[in-house]
């Protein structure tokens, strides 16, 4: 019995591994989160496009980055109605998402 045990702990443990995500990294994907809220709120589906695009590339393919950032993407989405913020401008919203693409960047490449 106990070697059927250990020999499926060690099959669950292989399959299970998931690489950690320092703070730093979580903090970049919930910000592109967030922007992505105000971009799909705003009908900026440019940016939209761009922040998915850049998160496909950059980042492990783990279920729980998704859906981090699918989470934040809702709470901003929502918090923006809630709150009645106006869009930004265009040019504005684009700086911002260069910005968060930019340290999303960084803290991939520090790994």
């Amino acid at each position: 019995m106990i070697p059927r045990i250990l020999m499926l702990l060690c099959i669950l443990l292989g399959v299970v591994r998931v690489e950690a995500a320092s703070d730093d990294q979580l903090a970049a994907i919930r910000a592109l989160g967030s922007l992505n809220g105000v971009a799909l709120h705003c009908g900026r589906l440019d940016q939209t496009q761009r922040i998915k695009q850049v998160l496909v590339r950059t980042l492990p393919k783990q279920r729980q980055l998704g859906e981090l950032f699918d989470y934040q993407t809702n709470k901003s989405f929502m918090a923006f109605i809630n709150d009645g913020r106006v869009c930004p401008s265009s040019e504005s919203f684009a700086q911002q998402v260069d910005l968060a693409i930019d340290e999303l960047n960084a803290v991939y490449r520090k790994r």
